[in-house]
């Protein structure tokens, strides 16, 4: 029961997050190899740690809090394991009197192999997906002029059948695809031919950029939205990034992806007098790039315009003007499949097949 509960300090980054992502309570307690309390680690210190410079590579040792809630088991009795108590600490560890674990404590340990789907579906069914579908996808020309770019095969399914696939696995059943291009097909293709997918869809009567069809959902009882691009396909744990959005009081929340660019030359490196200090040979930089999936607020959405067009770029720099707060969620670069370009997409079919 407590396998996505127990991780020891020695491991990486990336390996804390597989735990998490089979963990309800998105908690970890770090051990040592006796089984003694270290501490414990949070989906959200990971993060942060990684928005810090810190790699998925890098060992959770640093980051942990080593300052840790437990009880002892000599005063379990005094201490009463409340609903509230529970509230404030999602894992409480159990120790004995040499610090060693004997037992944990959390709202829904008792639901991780049992019941985790119906978990997961708590916590997301009712938080709607919006799939921005209505672009005419001209990186992907010749092919975009027969199909819309969501309804171009991938794998043997639709790139739109994917991402939907994606979050289903956590639950969702809400989808909503903005169309304009070749939309009589898009309505088509899910209404008729794809029936065990439930979507409705917003038409833009004009293009209204990346961002603008989004004012239609301010009549919506949902006070927060994921938001996806049609070419992107994430593997990430979308209760991680909903949790880390809320729990982070964020407006809009953009996953992003640690990428290593790398420069094909020797940079010449100059002293202040203008002569040569080194040569260093193809140097490279880490950027942390847009996947094009958010969680998105309603507030935030009300400060687009009806049928104004705009850009999620020009609608973030918008909201970062009008103060509002905005995180990023890093994932790893291999949780990313970016499908927006001829090349990307027949480099990634190669890699597969």
């Amino acid at each position: 029961m407590f396998k996505y509960y127990l991780i020891k300090k020695n491991e990486n980054l990336k390996s804390a997050l597989n735990f998490l992502n089979r963990n309800p309570d998105k908690c970890l307690v770090v051990q040592n190899n006796s089984g003694k309390l270290l501490g414990t680690l949070t989906d959200g210190d990971i993060r942060r740690s990684i928005i810090k410079g810190l790699d998925f590579e890098d060992k959770i040792s640093n980051i942990y809090n080593k300052k840790p809630f437990y009880i002892n088991q000599n005063n379990k009795k005094k201490i009463k394991i409340s609903d509230q108590l529970l509230k404030n600490y999602s894992v409480i560890p159990i120790v004995n009197s040499k610090k060693k674990i004997i037992d944990l404590k959390s709202k829904n340990l008792s639901k991780i192999d049992k019941n985790q789907k119906n978990f997961t579906k708590i916590n997301l069914k009712k938080v709607p997906v919006i799939i921005m579908a209505g672009g005419e996808g001209k990186r992907l020309l010749p092919h975009t002029a027969i199909l819309p770019k969501p309804l171009i095969l991938y794998q043997g399914k639709s790139l739109a059948e994917h991402i939907i696939s994606r979050f289903k696995e956590y639950g969702l059943d809400t989808f909503i695809l903005t169309i304009k291009y070749k939309s009589n097909l898009m309505k088509a293709y899910f209404s008729d031919l794809i029936k065990d997918i439930k979507v409705s869809f917003i038409y833009e009567s004009k293009s209204l950029g990346t961002a603008g069809s989004l004012y239609k959902l301010i009549k919506k009882k949902s006070q927060n939205f994921f938001v996806i691009n049609c070419d992107t396909i994430i593997r990430c744990d979308y209760i991680s990034l909903l949790n880390y959005h809320i729990e982070n009081k964020h407006d809009l929340t953009i996953v992003v992806s640690k990428k290593k660019q790398v420069f094909n030359y020797g940079s010449c490196i100059i002293k202040k007098n203008g002569t040569l200090k080194q040569i260093i040979e193809k140097p490279s930089t880490m950027h942390l790039a847009n996947t094009g999936l958010y969680v998105i607020n309603k507030k935030s959405i009300k400060i687009i315009k009806k049928n104004e067009k705009i850009g999620m770029d020009q609608l973030i720099s918008k909201l970062i003007k009008k103060k509002y707060k905005i995180g990023i969620f890093p994932i790893d670069d291999d949780e990313w499949q970016d499908l927006g370009s001829w090349d990307k997409f027949l480099t990634l079919n190669k890699q597969i097949n």
